[in-house]
């Protein structure tokens, strides 16, 4: 699954029960609107198991206000749905800033530092542990 527009874009792919999703750019909101839709399509299939959610994001500039709104319902619709953990590869400071307040907001506050990774496999493996520990 993908989608772009004039100022970002998203893709995305399953694996096991894991949703690793991949956004370069600047986020808006109808970038995040779309990843929503497609998102909440793709869970269908994971039957309200538990399941996890890696942002391999490290091209990332920043969300837009408005798409920071946005995060935060994705966040929760994400809690609502069974995902019991996120892991995020991002280098941005503005990012993980803004990271920092959606967690935050969405009532899904973690220790942000324990969740925040360098590379795919490390974010993977992070996501895998906490998953069995959720079995």
């Amino acid at each position: 699954m993908e989608f772009k527009n004039n100022y970002g874009s998203y893709s995305f792919y399953v694996e096991g029960n894991i949703v690793i999703a991949q956004f370069k750019g600047n986020l808006n909101p109808e970038l995040l609107n779309h990843f929503k839709a497609a998102l909440l399509d793709t869970i269908t299939t994971f039957k309200h198991q538990p399941w996890g959610y890696i942002s391999h994001s490290p091209d990332v500039v920043a969300a837009t206000p408005d798409a920071e709104k946005n995060m935060i319902d994705v966040s929760q619709t994400m809690g609502i749905n069974n995902c019991i953990m996120s892991a995020f590869i991002l280098t941005s400071p503005i990012a993980i800033r803004q990271l920092q307040r959606i967690m935050h907001s969405s009532g899904r506050d973690a220790y942000l530092q324990e969740c925040l990774f360098d590379d795919l496999p490390s974010a993977k493996a992070f996501i895998k542990s906490q998953l069995t520990s959720a079995e």
